[in-house]
């Protein structure tokens, strides 16, 4: 048979698989989903504000974005030595169907993220919007999942989640689980690392340098410690709990 009648098949079948996938999940770069202000306000005045609209997932460079809803607020950790940092693949899917978003006028930029500049991102439809805050981080997110209620003086098992920006590993996402003691101006954490699965051991991971198996306190970071170049940038995280945001803290 004549290789190119092989090949015209096999050319559109690709091109279709292909397709479909970018249907599926509609993608794009950061600086292709910047609109100007006029359009952003066209936008809002042509449909209504909804908050059945809402973002079910959202990821930037294949990493999810945390969507801390108290505040309406997505969380971005930039890593360091990505080369689309600034202009990071966006994939997301919505509460409805046929949703795009938009983000207005900003780029970002290394100042803005050391000023934790408030981006705003819109998603929206023919009919309805719904506007998100966007922070920008340069620090390593550890975020802290637990069911039972947070009570002052109580210790609670939970799942850690760390998403380390900051290392080199292609891995950058770790699981663990633990217990949380919840203190009044700071949380005390049991590590407890094990690989999944019917026969538990011990993982040989560790979280931004500590043993897999280990206790370490979480504490409120001020202004002069976060500005201080003296302490380990791996010492600081951004800590969220229940996917609320708590703030900076430090690991001690």
């Amino acid at each position: 048979m004549d290789k190119k009648k092989i090949l015209i098949p096999i050319i559109i079948i690709t091109a279709i698989i292909i397709l479909l996938i970018v249907l599926v999940n509609p993608s794009k770069r950061y600086k292709r989903s910047i609109i100007s202000e006029e359009k952003w306000n066209n936008i809002i005045s042509s449909r209504t504000e909804s908050n059945n609209l809402v973002l079910e997932n959202i990821t930037f460079n294949d990493y999810n974005l945390m969507i801390d809803e108290n505040s309406n607020t997505l969380y971005y950790s930039v890593i360091n030595n990505s080369k689309t940092k600034y202009n990071p693949n966006i994939s997301f899917s919505a509460s409805l169907n046929n949703a795009k978003i938009a983000i207005l006028q900003e780029e970002i930029t290394d100042r803005k993220i050391e000023e934790r500049y408030n981006f705003k991102l819109m998603v929206y439809t023919n009919k309805e919007y719904h506007i998100y805050n966007l922070k920008v981080l340069n620090l390593p997110v550890l975020s802290i999942t637990c069911n039972e209620n947070l009570e002052t003086g109580k210790t609670i098992p939970i799942e850690i989640y760390l998403f380390d920006n900051l290392t080199d590993n292609p891995n950058k996402i770790t699981v663990s689980m633990g217990k949380l003691k919840i203190n009044k101006d700071s949380y005390d954490v049991s590590l407890k690392m094990l690989t999944p699965g019917k026969n538990e051991r011990e993982n040989k991971r560790t979280i931004l340098g500590l043993k897999p198996n280990s206790r370490f306190t979480l504490i409120p970071a001020n202004e002069e410690f976060e500005e201080s170049t003296s302490e380990p940038r791996e010492a600081l995280v951004e800590l969220f709990i229940n996917s609320e945001y708590k703030g900076i803290y430090k690991i001690k």
